[in-house]
């Protein structure tokens, strides 16, 4: 594909925020616990509240991290007035600072064949926010599986794509991750024991500690392996197989601007 694609970008509303939140909030505890929060974020959430069940930072890089979050560049003092004191601040508070300085993404209504498509235009605007965050997107189509992009590029997907229609994106599951841990653990065991294996072995006048750190390599080997054949580590979101699956159902969720 040539050129750029083009994102259409609105000015967000409070409420909108607030569920964006919430679908942070949401996403956050299926991949991370495997569950649904037990209580959702409301505009009456405190900032100490909403920190505690999403495990953020202090009120200066959090400040810091949702200006690149809503690509805005609000000063400290800005934010430490909505945020602290965090037990008496809300997230409306929060919300509404957002909302007087923040756009994001939306849907723009493509004209295919002198007829408005409501799926291919969430396919292109898909297509470009992907394109945004690097990758190269002239060899999607809409029966590219997810599943080639969808780990690499799962920041785009999580903070990106589920904006669009935020609540709508399926329960989001990590694939192969007990693949990627053991090659992960074998390869610090490994590396821990060598040292040990080489003094000992060397003291002795003996190889066979060198054993050790050798299985660990080749268990290491072996999950490499797996995670080879099993197409490695993956960032599924339920049942969904395609871009077209992807594009079909933001359409039918997500507001399309119309320009």
């Amino acid at each position: 594909m040539d050129g750029d694609l083009l994102i259409l970008k609105e000015p967000v509303t409070a409420k909108y925020v607030l569920s964006v939140f919430r679908e942070q909030h949401r996403l956050y505890f299926l991949l991370d616990y495997n569950m649904l929060p037990r209580e959702e974020l409301t505009s009456e959430s405190t900032v100490e509240e909403w920190r505690e069940q999403m495990d953020l930072l202090d009120w200066r890089p959090l400040g810091q991290a949702e200006n690149e979050l809503w690509e805005i560049n609000l000063p400290d003092e800005e934010w430490k007035q909505v945020l602290e004191p965090e037990d008496e601040k809300t997230l409306g508070g929060v919300c509404e600072l957002i909302a007087r300085h923040a756009s994001a993404p939306v849907i723009r209504d493509e004209t295919f064949f002198g007829k408005p498509c409501r799926p291919a235009s969430a396919f292109l605007t898909i297509q470009a926010l992907l394109q945004e965050a690097g990758a190269d997107v002239s060899e999607i189509s809409p029966s590219t599986d997810l599943s080639e992009y969808s780990y690499q590029y799962g920041r785009t997907f999580l903070y990106k794509v589920a904006n669009l229609s935020p609540g709508t994106l399926p329960r989001p599951e990590i694939l192969n991750g007990d693949s990627y841990r053991g090659a992960d653990l074998s390869l610090l065991w490994m590396t821990g024991t060598l040292p040990f294996a080489l003094m000992f072995s060397l003291g002795i006048g003996s190889p066979w500690f060198l054993l050790i750190p050798g299985v660990f390599f080749l268990m290491y080997l072996l999950f490499r392996w797996e995670l080879q054949l099993l197409g490695g580590k993956q960032l599924k979101f339920g049942e969904l197989k395609t871009f077209r699956d992807l594009a079909e159902l933001m359409a039918a969720e997500a507001p399309v601007v119309r320009v």
